[in-house]
């Protein structure tokens, strides 16, 4: 994804570093800095609000069904699937954009001059 953005190549480096990695919440950590502006949700990276959302999603599990009353689950699985749907939309929205304006490049770059 970063190399079809143009990302610049340190940024590239890292997360691939971070892919890498096999603890989950160093990679995060390595990855943290470098995700590109256009995917950032109200200026948060979308993968850190996920890995919160999972983090309280395996809480809520772990204390067991009973402590957490049917609204609360259902916000909390509510707030996951909000924050998953932007981050795909904004993820397609990037990638169409950047392949139509590669399209219109080629395009005029192929015209001939008359």
């Amino acid at each position: 994804m970063s190399e079809k953005i143009d990302a610049p190549q340190v940024n590239i480096d890292r997360l691939r570093e971070a892919q890498r990695e096999t603890q989950f919440s160093r990679a995060l950590d390595m990855a943290k800095d470098v995700m590109p502006q256009s995917l950032l949700i109200d200026t948060h990276n979308p993968v850190l609000l996920l890995h919160r959302a999972l983090i309280l999603l395996h809480r809520a599990l772990s204390r067991g069904v009973h402590e957490l009353t049917d609204d609360e689950c259902l916000e909390l699985a509510s707030s996951v699937r909000e924050v998953l749907v932007e981050l795909s939309e904004r993820l397609s929205s990037l990638l169409k954009d950047r392949a139509g304006l590669t399209k219109a490049v080629s395009n005029l770059m192929h015209q001939k001059n008359n």
